[in-house]
């Protein structure tokens, strides 16, 4: 590169040096402090990951609600024309949900993926959440109601100062969480459902039918989950066999046949358990 640039002309030598100085210098801005930092929270619902990337703006004796924060929709005067646009629920960038499976929020499906996050803030305290396809957009400048995924309706409530912008979870369970943005004196809870069973169930015939499934110690875990769950007990009758008689796979050891016995009580057919567990003695 440098015999290169001795070849040039020195003005030619000049504007590229100028132009590689230039380049450096607008990519080292990338790293500067930003005065609304990134931040990231995730939480496991059951067996779904559900993340939220945002950016944390702070008070720092602005009023929020009503003045940095319009209520309704405000144009923001991005491209020449009466752009109504909510805010999007942060600094900076989208704010972006992921979900890694489908889940429920405010009892409304939304399919697994990535979603900008929006708010329409009323002075009522009514908030319409909004997730649009669009998360890789910067805030709402692009905002597009056409690709929105999902709007559902909360309600916020007041709660003590807080300095900065903060996303959290709690209430967490097997199948839900709640999802709350608090800033200022201001809370706003979103409930989020998963259907955590079925997507254990259909994540364990999937794994089943792979490597997993070479592992008696891995078919017992899965007919467990089915026993203790109630969850389509005929499978895990047949996944109960398969740990004690299949080749190369099935032990028979006194845990595989105590299992298999466990389930056919649950089914009602207790002479068939007892048959099994008479079988205990003779291993």
């Amino acid at each position: 590169m440098n015999r290169f640039l001795n070849l040039l002309p020195q003005k030619a030598f000049a504007i590229a040096v100028a132009t590689t100085l230039a380049f450096q210098a607008f990519s080292q801005m990338a790293i500067l402090p930003q005065a609304s930092p990134a931040a990231s929270v995730t939480q496991t619902v059951g067996i779904t990951e559900i993340s939220v990337d945002y950016s944390r703006p702070s008070v720092n004796g602005r009023a929020i609600w009503g003045e940095l924060v319009p209520y309704g929709l405000t144009n923001l005067g991005w491209t020449g024309e009466d752009q109504a646009a909510p805010w999007r629920a942060g600094a900076n960038e989208n704010t972006v949900v992921t979900f890694e499976h489908d889940a429920m929020v405010e009892g409304k499906a939304i399919p697994a993926g990535s979603y900008g996050l929006h708010l329409i803030i009323e002075k009522s305290g009514d908030i319409t959440v909004i997730f649009s396809k669009d998360y890789e957009a910067w805030g709402s400048y692009f905002y597009d109601p056409a690709r929105d995924a999902l709007r559902v309706n909360v309600k916020s409530q007041e709660r003590e100062h807080l300095e900065q912008l903060t996303y959290s979870f709690s209430d967490v369970t097997k199948t839900g969480a709640v999802l709350s943005l608090d800033w200022e004196k201001k809370s706003i809870p979103i409930r989020i459902k998963v259907d955590t069973d079925a997507i254990v169930l259909a994540s364990l015939k999937q794994q089943m039918r792979n490597a997993h499934g070479f592992r008696y110690q891995n078919i017992m875990d899965a007919a467990n989950y089915l026993l203790a769950n109630d969850l389509e007990l005929e499978l895990a009758l047949e996944w109960s066999e398969i740990a004690i008689s299949r080749p190369w796979v099935g032990r028979k050891l006194p845990e595989t046949y105590e299992l298999k016995a466990k389930i056919l009580d649950k089914l009602g057919r207790t002479s068939e358990a007892a048959a099994v567990r008479a079988q205990i003695s003779s291993l």
